[in-house]
């Protein structure tokens, strides 16, 4: 079954009641994205899962802050976002490959690491890894894929449609969520086109089950529910 939502993000708790509050589809929560913005509310992780759980809000999965999986310090903070997503009963969190320097020593610590990961959690959180290109990234796509791991396939993130239809083809099963957008020339997570369509069109005809999440430049964010709708009525005359 294909469960579709929206991301929705935060920078600061004071911005949680108004991002969350009203929101009447279920959601990707994204942590800040930046470091020093995410490190204020690492405290308040607990008081954040609260005040979401209050608004009786569905969320789907948690996208978590950028941080590096090479080094000792993914299995603190790691496990913080790990317990914040218990907390709201996900089970999904999407990480980002960091930039790195390209050797096997740093591919080794982050695999060691999430399967430190696996360990404690015995598959109740799962670590998914979202697809970006670039020869620094410490997993490409066609890492994620070679070493089998969860990845979040983000089709904004990947040029070529064709590597994608490949991913699709050859990975679905190791695909738990996908972020949903278009991409023009100098922009990227764009409104979902035809090309959008026709994998989700895909995935619903090869009964895949996971989630389906819309990410827009902010630009376009009054269109997000529009088209969530849009998608969700397709995918049930599909059915």
């Amino acid at each position: 079954m294909i469960k579709f939502g929206i991301r929705q993000s935060f920078e600061n708790i004071e911005q949680i009641e108004d991002r969350f509050s009203n929101l009447n589809v279920p959601a990707e929560l994204a942590l800040p994205y930046y470091w020093e913005i995410y490190q204020p509310i690492r405290p308040k992780l607990g008081e954040i899962a609260e005040k979401i759980k209050s608004f009786s809000v569905e969320i789907l999965s948690i996208h978590s802050v950028q941080a590096p999986l090479t080094n000792d310090e993914f299995r603190i903070w790691g496990k913080e976002i790990a317990d914040f997503a218990r907390l709201l009963n996900v089970k999904i969190i999407t990480l980002h490959p960091n930039n790195t320097n390209k050797n096997r020593t740093n591919q080794e610590k982050a695999l060691e690491n999430l399967k430190y990961f696996n360990r404690l959690y015995q598959n109740e959180v799962i670590f998914s890894i979202e697809t970006f290109t670039g020869n620094r990234r410490v997993f490409d796509p066609d890492e994620i894929v070679k070493f089998s791991l969860p990845m979040t396939l983000d089709t904004a993130h990947i040029g070529d449609n064709q590597k994608i239809w490949h991913l699709l083809k050859i990975n679905k099963e190791n695909i738990i969520t996908v972020h949903l957008s278009a991409k023009g020339n100098n922009q990227h997570h764009l409104p979902i086109d035809n090309f959008c369509k026709d994998v989700v069109k895909y995935l619903s005809e090869n009964k895949w089950d996971g989630n389906i999440v819309l990410e827009y430049l902010p630009e376009f964010h009054s269109q997000l529910i529009t088209d969530l709708r849009a998608l969700e009525q397709c995918y049930k005359l599909e059915q």
